[in-house]
């Protein structure tokens, strides 16, 4: 069901039209909600011997790639596609934001 779910809301993100916007302002709501569509999946995965969290961080521009990447496959059915990269990155940049505010 969760993995129905997660399928469901990648389909709307692929089709938004923020996801191939000229606009700074449309990308970054629709990358913020690739992203949360991405951790939600992580947090229900099983990530045997942890996430991969010494790669290098990603460009704007291959995250955004990786996130449509990632988000085609989970809405084509295949919610077990990973993207280590992506993760690692996800995780870095969350860090560095919870550190940032003390967190």
């Amino acid at each position: 069901m969760f993995q129905e779910a997660i399928a469901g809301h990648a389909a709307e993100l692929i089709d938004h039209p923020n996801a191939n916007s000229a606009e700074p302002a449309g990308i970054e709501v629709w990358e913020k909600a690739a992203e949360d569509c991405v951790m939600a999946r992580i947090s229900g995965m099983r990530i045997f011997g942890g996430l991969p969290r010494h790669k290098a961080p990603l460009a704007p521009q291959e995250r955004i790639a990786r996130y449509q990447a990632l988000l085609r496959l989970w809405a084509n059915g295949c919610t077990c596609a990973v993207d280590e990269d992506l993760f690692a990155d996800i995780l870095n940049r969350q860090d560095k934001i919870d550190r940032y505010r003390g967190n």
